[in-house]
């Protein structure tokens, strides 16, 4: 496990992670209370946009189109909430795991 891995993919997407939690308890939080759904649109949406595909029927009306889009855009949401809460899980393992196998390395030379 190397430096860079250690900041890139332990302490900048924790820190993403947590900042757009900041940012998005505007979004998520109703009366003093998580409104889940909204919770996992707004950590799956910024997560899920690259995974994210969009139907678009071509013979439908207008309002059929939107919801299509919108359906598309939950679905996306839904599976980017199970993506970034991957990334959280994979952060905690590099922030954890860089100090540990130091430690074990600097050992390992001692003895």
């Amino acid at each position: 496990m190397t430096f860079k891995n250690f900041v890139c993919k332990g302490i900048l997407v924790f820190a993403g992670l947590l900042l757009l939690g900041w940012i998005g308890k505007y979004i998520y939080m109703v009366d003093g209370e998580i409104d889940w759904f909204r919770f996992m649109l707004v950590y799956g949406v910024p997560v899920g946009i690259p995974h994210m595909f969009i139907i678009i029927p071509w013979h439908w009306d207008l309002s059929g189109i939107l919801g299509m889009v919108a359906l598309c855009v939950i679905v996306g949401g839904i599976f980017g909430c199970v993506i970034a809460a991957w990334l959280g899980i994979r952060a905690v393992w590099y922030m954890v795991g860089f100090p540990i196998s130091k430690i074990v390395a600097i050992h390992k030379r001692t003895c």
